[in-house]
């Protein structure tokens, strides 16, 4: 049995004797794939004793105020006196017996859920470190060099480069070009045409554009904000997908500034003041409580707050303040007073929360502010600190002011479900963020619980709860995406997976908070022409300006020339623009499409997709109909417990299984195990080769009554009946069916003081697996097992591999494991699977480049053990190479035309394998398979036709 402790904020609490407290662990339920951010979560209760309902503070009597159930407390699970998982307590409730204190119902939260109790419903506009620093003029000539060269700021001791860039994308107005001399294509009010024509009147209006966000500093502003930190697995600078991520800033349709007065956040704050604890102070926010009072009863004592406001001017502004970056007071068209020249607000009460500041005026003026906060009805808690803020000449555009109207959540969350993502805190409080396929790589542990699992009761079911899975994004109200609806009743970039064969089940929608645009290469109206531009237009099937949802894309950079009319109307030539795109780059590359989509730049689907990168693996194996989800029971050991991973994997036998889901009671340390068969390479097919053993054939086995040796009693008449199976075979990968009597693990001898004959196991030769350009899999077989006396058995066998061929010259398989340029993979048998003939073995050999060689050996031991001879077989040097990289697009069929008057020979790559083709003197060939069109020839040729892009 497994002794149970548990510790909040440090205080053990008592638990009931005969409770049975179980917890379920699990990361991302197959049967529910959209969940994010869980590890697991247990309800249970605990007795109200004296030492509970100290730390609940009597929670049972609502008279007495002091534990605050809304919020949860650190806590921490102990096994016999062992740390087992870090979390939270949330105190759900109490029930009496008797009138009197009986139980608290508690639930206890592994790490995987802080982040929705820290984020609340706050707004991204709540973010503090976005609202000084991510600003400027707006102006002509900002706009224009952000269109090409975007804003570098530093803030929160971080430099961001291109921070805010002016993507091509218009709020209003239709763009066209058209180069033709006095073009017919004008200006107007639906339309912009952005050629450049000197001395003409069109051009792209400046304020069409709005500017946009590098979403690396939100993620800074959350971590800065809440106190997370986030790893670096995925929120990192060299990852592109995640890195070059920009969030338009519209937040209403029309213009930046229509019905928008100059908005000015207060800042500097510097601290004058203090007596007590009251708030926590920052350079341009506070929030209250202070940290350290969170939880307790001085948390929720009453504050009030005074502001002063000491403008430089008589003219009229207006004081804002904010909560959680919503309006919580507004204070308009206020002057300061003739007599004091300040205006005062007094005994304003203030709840929980973080507070921000701004100004309203079109007036250049400075403001010097004082700030007052005190808790009720004492002078012992009190701050005094001072802040200013600046109304300049030229409209600022403040990046916070502009932030589309979404919760912090809802954004981290879109993350999460666009690349698979997943999340636990570490052991450090480092936020662990990584795709899903990155996590189950992680850990490379394998547990064998083959001895554990309770072989008493177990059952298989189907892993997939239903028939289809549907990944979209929530918006496709943007003109380009609703109109590709409208003509393929299809939605632009959603995905409909579904398994080869239609089946019964409910189809699983995961939805995207975020619009999704699609966007239109321009063509010059002037020759047909496409042009090397690319825009994106917020207006509605109705070509009417759209708000939508908040909108994220990647930015192209692309040296054209455009024309451009500024604020006073005058036009001008520039050079240089972002072009919005789903895609990373206009070259085949990672995009945010989950169906592979024509991109709109290159006109030919882009294979990358967000399904393919992130979800394939792991929807295609539950997708596999061989794949089952096991539930079994199993008494794992403490250290299995204690020190278990869910990235890990599970063996039973020969076979190999993810981690759905564990349940453990801790009173009977009996875990049931939600279990997924897979095999060693993500997304790889449980393929099943149909092999009927012997013993199963019906013609060697049953008697049919017509026999010549078996008769009717009538010899005239004869049935004809023959072997049926009613259409069911009996197949395996190998005979199943163990011998009558398990070979005992200690061959018994023969002879007295005549040594045991040991033989070695039969390697034989597989089909390797194909290459990637940074991975190749080195595979290889034991057909039969060597033997210990009369005893069958397998001890070890594995792999030895280098780059270098001559590491290898060695036939000994000792002398291979002690030289240090050799990577050893063994893999060991236990008393369970040793007397069986292994599956075939396949490793992964990584971090490779194009073309790398890699030489390995396989070998088998039959025994190790020093009471009896070695039984070794060893391989000779094989060689596998990774595929050579195609920095063209591939095709099923290039047909390629010989120029010359002579023969030449083609060279192409082919799924990554270089090949040649002879091609006589002016003659077409077809090369067939997957070529990549970067093709090269000992003379001149002409490619003449590419068929079905693979």
């Amino acid at each position: 049995m497994l002794n149970l402790q548990l510790y909040i904020e440090g205080q053990e609490v008592d638990l009931y004797k005969d409770e049975s407290v179980t917890l379920t662990q699990t990361l991302q339920d197959v049967k529910d794939i959209e969940k994010v951010f869980t590890d697991f979560s247990r309800t249970f209760n605990v007795p109200a004793s004296k030492v509970n309902n100290k730390l609940f503070k009597h929670f049972y009597n609502y008279h007495i105020i002091g534990y605050d159930a809304r919020k949860k407390k650190d806590a921490e699970i102990y096994l016999n006196y062992k740390l087992f998982k870090k979390g939270k307590i949330k105190l759900e409730g109490a029930t009496r017996k008797n009138n009197k204190a009986h139980t608290y119902k508690i639930t206890f939260f592994g790490n995987g859920v802080n982040l929705k109790d820290l984020l609340g419903d706050d707004k991204l506009d709540a973010l503090a470190l976005l609202k000084d620093s991510f600003n400027f003029t707006y102006s002509d000539a900002n706009i224009k060099t952000y269109m090409q060269s975007g804003l570098n700021v530093t803030a929160g001791g971080i430099d961001f480069n291109d921070a805010i860039i002016f993507p091509l994308i218009t709020h209003t107005k239709r763009l066209v070009y058209d180069s033709a001399s006095s073009s017919a294509y004008g200006n107007t009010d639906k339309q912009n045409n952005i050629a450049y024509e000197a001395g003409s009147t069109h051009g792209l209006q400046l304020s069409q554009l709005k500017p946009a966000l590098r979403i690396y500093p939100i993620i800074k502003a959350i971590e800065a904000q809440y106190g997370l930190l986030f790893s670096e697995d995925f929120f990192n600078t060299t990852n592109e997908p995640f890195y070059n991520l920009y969030l338009w800033l519209h937040n209403k349709t029309g213009g930046l500034f229509e019905d928008e007065g100059n908005v000015t956040p207060v800042g500097n704050f510097n601290l004058v003041d203090v007596k007590g604890a009251t708030i926590d102070l920052f350079d341009n926010y506070f929030t209250t409580p202070q940290s350290d009072q969170i939880g307790t009863n001085r948390a929720n004592k009453e504050k009030k707050l005074d502001v002063t406001v000491k403008p430089s001017v008589t003219d009229a502004f207006s004081f804002v303040i904010y909560k959680n970056g919503e309006v919580y007071e507004r204070f308009d068209n206020v002057t300061r007073d003739a007599q004091t020249n300040d205006y005062a607000i007094r005994d304003l009460v203030i709840e929980n929360g973080t507070y921000t500041f701004a100004i309203e005026s079109d007036v250049p003026s400075t403001y010097n502010i004082n700030f007052f906060v005190r808790r009720k009805s004492t002078l012992k808690n009190e701050v005094f600190f001072t802040g200013t803020a600046e109304v300049l000449t030229d409209v600022q555009l403040r990046a916070s002011n502009q932030l589309p109207d979404i919760k912090v959540i809802d954004f981290i969350t879109s993350l999460f479900k666009l690349f698979n993502l997943t999340s636990f805190q570490n052991e450090s409080g480092v936020i662990e963020v990584k795709t899903l396929d990155n996590f189950y790589a992680s850990s490379k542990k394998i547990w064998d619980v083959t001895e554990f699992i309770d072989k008493t009761e177990s059952s298989v079911d189907s892993v997939l709860p239903y028939k289809q899975v549907n990944l979209r994004y929530d918006g496709h109200d943007n003109f380009f995406a609703k109109n590709h609806s409208e003509l393929f009743n299809q939605e632009w970039g959603s995905l409909k997976y579904q398994a080869s064969e239609k089946f019964e089940g409910a189809a699983y929608t995961i939805t995207v908070p975020l619009e999704h645009f699609k966007y239109e290469r321009l063509k010059d109206i002037n020759g047909d022409t496409f042009t090397q531009l690319q825009w994106g237009w917020s207006a509605d099937i109705k070509q009417e300006a759209n708000l939508g949802k908040p909108l994220l894309f990647y930015p192209v950079q692309q040296s054209a020339q455009i024309g451009v009319i500024e604020s006073d109307g005058d036009l001008v030539s520039h050079t240089g623009v972002y072009i919005p795109s789903n895609s990373t780059s206009i070259t085949d590359s990672k995009n945010l499409n989950f169906n592979s989509e024509p991109n709109e730049f290159a006109l030919v689907p882009f294979e990358k997709t967000l399904f393919a990168e992130y979800y394939k693996n792991y929807v295609k194996e539950i997708f596999d109909p061989q794949r089952r989800l096991t539930t079994t029971k199993a008494y794992l050991p403490l250290s299995i417990t204690i020190n278990l991973t869910l990235a890990d994997k599970f063996q039973i036998f020969e076979n190999l299984y993810r981690i759905n889901k564990i349940s453990t009671n801790f009173e009977t340390n009996q875990s049931t195990l939600e279990l997924i068969n897979i095999k060693e390479q993500a997304g790889e097919l449980i393929e099943i080769v149909p092999v009927i053993p012997d013993k199963f054939v019906p013609s060697n086995t049953c008697i049919t009554v017509d026999s010549t040796v078996y008769r009717t009693d009538n010899v005239i008449l004869t049935t004809d009946i023959g072997c049926n199976t009613e259409g069911l075979d009996i197949i395996s990968t190998k005979d199943p069916v163990p011998d009558d009597v398990h070979p005992d693990n200690k061959p018994d001898q023969v002879q007295i003081d005549v040594p045991l004959v040991v033989t070695p196991p039969v390697l034989a030769d597989q089909v390797q697996p194909t290459a990637t350009s940074t991975s190749i899999f080195i595979k290889h077989s034991i057909t039969d097992l060597g033997s210990v006396g009369t005893t069958k058995q397998i001890d070890e066998y594995g792999f030895f591999y280098s780059t270098n061929a001559s590491d290898l010259t060695a036939t000994d398989i000792d002398t291979l494991k002690a030289n240090g340029s050799v990577t050893n993979v063994p893999f060991k048998t236990t008393s369970f699977n040793k007397h069986q003939i292994p599956n075939a073995v396949t490793f992964e050999v990584t971090g490779l480049t194009n073309g790398d060689v890699i030489y390995w050996k396989f070998y088998g031991r039959t025994n190790t053990s020093v009471n009896y001879a070695l039984g070794d077989a060893i391989t000779e040097v094989k060689t596998n190479a990774t595929l050579l990289g195609c920095t063209g697009t591939k095709y099923a069929t290039i047909i390629v035309q010989n120029d010359d008057s002579t023969a030449i020979t083609i060279t192409a790559i082919d799924a990554g394998v270089q090949k040649t083709y002879p091609a006589a003197a002016g003659a077409q060939v077809y090369l067939n398979g997957c070529i990549c069109d970067a093709i090269t020839a000992t003379g001149n040729f002409t490619i003449i036709q590419k068929q079905n892009p693979c």
